[in-house]
């Protein structure tokens, strides 16, 4: 079953609303304002990029979970970075994306980490969910009816 989303945008892009991010079932404690804006789906954008309050909880709360590994320094933009060497499992934690209507996307490990960066980083406008966050979803735009949906394990 493919979960709405929200409504498409303009003819260039579709525009969702996230509402919150949620990292190994815990909710961010990100004001919904933050969140205000619309949200941008663009597979051409490689990485989600996101308000920097969004994103500095995220990261805070990817870190928590993250401690057994050793961080290293920023790659450019990507600054939530591991030493994943003599590592041949990584455990980290889960991360969900929350749109309007209550539509949930839980991403895989690949959308989530690029290599040993968090596949995230700031944005100084709108939130724009990039393609590593799209891998592993059929992405459904459904422009008669105004709608955007993801449905997992489908590619």
């Amino acid at each position: 079953m493919i979960q709405l989303l929200g409504k498409a945008g303009s003819q260039a892009f579709y525009v969702l609303l996230l509402q919150a991010i949620i990292v190994d079932r815990q909710q961010l404690e990100v004001p919904l304002s933050v969140f205000s804006a619309e949200s941008v789906l663009d597979s051409v954008t490689v990485i989600t990029r996101l308000s920097t309050a969004a994103y500095v909880a995220l990261s805070a709360a990817f870190k928590a979970g993250m401690t057994e590994y050793p961080p290293v320094p920023p790659n450019g933009i990507l600054d939530t970075c591991f030493n994943f060497t003599d590592k041949i499992n990584v455990t980290m934690p889960r991360v969900a994306l929350v749109f309007d209507e209550g539509a949930v996307v839980e991403l895989d490990a690949d959308g989530v980490m690029d290599s040993s960066y968090l596949a995230f980083a700031v944005s100084d406008h709108n939130n724009t969910i990039g393609n590593v966050q799209q891998q592993g979803f059929e992405v459904l735009h459904d422009i008669v009816q105004g709608v955007v949906g993801f449905r997992a394990g489908a590619c």
